[in-house]
């Protein structure tokens, strides 16, 4: 195996798999990713899945996909674990965020909603960091592109949840605008297997990286080692010239002739930076972290007419969404998906029967009277931070104060939102909800409190975000480092400012993006590509 190629990517998510796929033509390409690859060679089927990707779905449901679990700190080969600090009342306590490790990232077990981000967002980027180039205009071919290789599409009506139906015919009555979800599934049987967020699909049927982009890349000649952990970029009179990487006990190290592009994620990214120096050049490493805190709402409604059933247990779920309004009737920060299951409002329940198998069928059919929504809150009036390398990073995110109260904005957006669902499910003839807005306004507060200090930062981004000057940025509009040359991001930690959706076509539009800036400025070649319609055949 050859140790020296034209770029070298760290990290196989959304951005490092989806850049991988646009260049691999190109020139000559290692990806690194320090999870498994699962089902690597085996035929690509969505609809049937391959038997490792079969194999580690079921495992990975029922929590059993855990073989290294004594050596990695718990760890497993499928997630990491990090100390997230969230509570300034209690800054002693950490909550545990927890990021993918495996080829395809957050791709491969992400909840297949696909939402664009709004044209505000696009605005703040220029208004945050000052960055040209990053206009809805600009990213407009890119999402297109993305939505054609990833099979973006609506789902028929005839496969929504039946809870999705009810919930979005009641927030209709109540002149309350909802919008169908597209999704990045292809071939999907409605299974009902996964609860659709941090699940792989047992079937191959979300079309993450590792279904699309790396199978391409490795079609035209990329070369792709899993359970390759990257220790630091190699650095040499400010150029960037390669990663050493740890792998089955063995540390090597890989040059780059032209480029090395670290997309290991929002948090993984500026730890690699940290351990390769270049916090040292630009302080604004790791900074500037943006999330979206998460809060799963539960209601119990009466069964449908004629002996029906929400069908929590089989069927895709996140099927429409709607962003609320405050009582004044001015929009909040908040999008709002629906329907969910009650396992991702009571964690404690999935924990004990997992997301899959013959004990969740049946606990989803004792309970049938159970639907729910999720919420997250997109604009925070705050920032987090990543400190330290990759063998320790620790996250601060102060999304509570010293009161031991979210902060006044998190908190005002989600006492709004969730109203809004209690008005929608009370109109679907719920008899209860949890969290309940009924509670006193201390009760209330303490319990989304805990639910959001709990949950991680969810969707975490812009902690090397780009920008036009390093005196606030950490990356040029084409995603270079403005410190280093020949280094790259290419993940959710170039993204200028939070964003009001799941981040999952962003991170995509800018491995496109970022392709076609490295064929033309860095491989200097036409564009000579792969098609995924080849890769199938």
């Amino acid at each position: 195996m050859p140790d020296t190629y034209d770029v070298i990517i760290c990290g196989a998510g959304a951005g490092g798999g989806y850049l991988a796929g646009e260049i691999a033509a190109n020139g000559t390409v290692l990806l690194l990713d320090a999870g498994p690859h699962i089902g690597a060679g085996e035929a690509m089927a969505p609809g049937i899945g391959s038997p490792s990707r079969r194999k580690f779905s079921t495992q990975i449901n029922l929590g059993k996909y855990i073989p290294d679990s004594k050596t990695s700190g718990g760890q497993g080969n499928a997630f990491f674990a990090y100390p997230i600090y969230m509570d300034q009342s209690n800054p002693v306590f950490s909550a545990v965020q927890r990021e993918p490790r495996v080829v395809g990232g957050g791709t491969f077990l992400n909840v297949g909603a696909w939402v664009r981000p709004r044209t505000v967002d696009f605005d703040g980027f220029a208004e945050e960091t000052g960055v040209k180039g990053w206009s809805k205009q600009d990213f407009e071919p890119f999402f297109q592109q993305c939505e054609k290789t990833q099979f973006v599409h609506r789902t028929p009506r005839e496969n929504w949840n039946p809870g999705s139906i009810a919930y979005e015919k009641a927030a209709n009555r109540l002149g309350i605008k909802m919008y169908e979800t597209s999704t990045n599934k292809f071939h999907c049987i409605f299974c009902g297997h996964r609860l659709d967020a941090g699940m792989p699909c047992k079937y191959d049927s979300l079309m993450g990286t590792a279904q699309t982009q790396i199978p391409k890349a490795i079609a035209a000649g990329a070369t792709v080692l899993d359970n390759a952990t990257v220790v630091k970029v190699e650095i040499t009179n400010n150029k960037a010239t390669g990663v050493t990487y740890v792998r089955n006990g063995v540390t090597t190290t890989a040059t780059a002739r032209k480029l090395v592009v670290v997309a290991a994620g929002a948090i993984g990214t500026p730890a690699i930076l940290f351990s390769s120096g270049v916090w040292d050049k630009n302080k604004n490493v790791g900074q500037y972290l943006r999330a979206h805190p998460g809060i799963a709402m539960d209601a119990l409604v009466p069964e449908p007419p004629a002996g029906g059933r929400w069908n929590t247990d089989r069927g895709y779920q996140w099927n429409c969404y709607h962003y609320p309004l405050d009582e004044k009737g001015q929009p909040v920060d908040v999008i709002i998906h629906a329907s969910a299951g009650f396992p991702a409002a009571t964690p404690w329940v999935a924990a004990q029967v997992g997301f899959f198998g013959q004990a969740y069928k049946d606990l989803m059919r004792r309970y049938p009277q159970r639907v729910g929504a999720f919420h997250f809150q997109l604009k925070p009036s705050i920032y987090g931070r990543v400190m330290g390398g990759v063998e320790k990073p620790i996250i601060n995110y102060p999304v509570a104060t010293v009161d031991g109260v979210l902060e006044p904005k998190i908190l005002s957006d989600f006492t709004a939102s969730i109203r809004t669902s209690a008005r929608i499910f009370k109109e679907m003839g719920a008899i209860d909800m949890y969290p309940n807005p009924n509670l006193s306004t201390a009760l209330f507060n303490q319990t989304i409190t805990q639910l959001v200090t709990t949950a991680g930062a969810l969707h975490p981004q812009g902690t090397c975000r780009a920008g036009a000057s390093r005196t606030n940025s950490v990356v040029d509009t084409n995603c270079m480092s403005f410190d280093v040359d020949n280094l790259m991001c290419c993940d959710a930690s170039v993204i200028p400012n939070h964003i009001s959706s799941n981040p999952n076509s962003m991170i995509m539009a800018i491995g496109a993006r970022a392709g076609a800036f490295v064929r033309s400025s860095i491989l200097n070649t036409p564009s000579k590509n792969i098609s995924t319609d080849e890769v199938a055949q």
